[in-house]
């Protein structure tokens, strides 16, 4: 085969694959709009349930870390508790078991699996944030920040499940500009809850939490 020949050849060969892999990568998309599951996919490429399920953990986070920003926020609890009202249900259930208090598995624990250390629920955002604020205040955190990931909703109607991996940083910072702070302790766990829709929005009605660490990680002049 000539010279040219071979060149001919290897654009239609590209072209050939280029079209087959445009072809590719539009079936995910006319998949996708074939399926039409509102759980996955709005209307319009809009926002869809799952999504608004899935910002509730990031609403939560949010406004735990207002309260634990007792440096910038005047009134740490009182900014996070208006942030929980947002995302929770005025009901909502809240449960936290630390670590070495035995949980009978990570997502969605049994509250009494262990009854003679079973936690006890707080009621409604307010009453958490209480609780939240206690936490933090108690141990002297001047900032904390709350990393989610591997967020995974299951819809079934207007009812959802949730879960998602927590990694939290919690500092005291320390009393140099540019130095370092006096303690920086990091906690790691598993958020799982339940969502319902009410009056076409999603709140969540349950939230837990199960620790696995939460450790120190630097300490310095008065430490954690």
């Amino acid at each position: 085969m000539s010279k040219i020949n071979l060149f001919v050849a290897s654009k239609y060969i590209s072209a050939a694959m280029l079209s087959g892999l445009l072809s590719m990568a539009a079936a995910p998309a006319a998949l996708a709009d074939d399926r039409g599951d509102r759980g996955d996919r709005g209307d319009n490429g809009q926002r869809s349930d799952r999504d608004d399920v899935a910002a509730l953990i990031y609403c939560y986070a949010k406004g735990t870390d207002a309260i634990g920003d007792a440096t910038t926020n005047t009134d740490p609890r009182g900014t996070g508790a208006a942030i929980y009202r947002k995302c929770f249900t005025q009901d909502a259930a809240f449960r936290a078991w630390f670590p070495q208090q035995p949980f009978d598995r990570q997502a969605f624990p049994t509250a009494n699996a262990f009854p003679d250390t079973a936690p006890a629920p707080f009621i409604g955002p307010d009453a958490w944030s209480m609780f939240v604020d206690g936490v933090f205040r108690g141990n002297g955190y001047t900032f904390t920040q709350h990393m989610l990931s591997n967020v995974d909703v299951t819809m079934q109607g207007n009812t959802a499940r949730l879960t998602a991996y927590l990694s939290a940083t919690h500092v005291r910072s320390g009393a140099t500009i540019g130095g370092v702070s006096r303690c920086v302790a990091v906690a790691n766990g598993t958020y799982s809850g339940y969502a319902v829709k009410v009056n076409g929005r999603w709140l969540l009605n349950r939230l837990d939490l199960t620790l696995i660490t939460f450790n120190p990680v630097f300490q310095s002049g008065a430490g954690c």
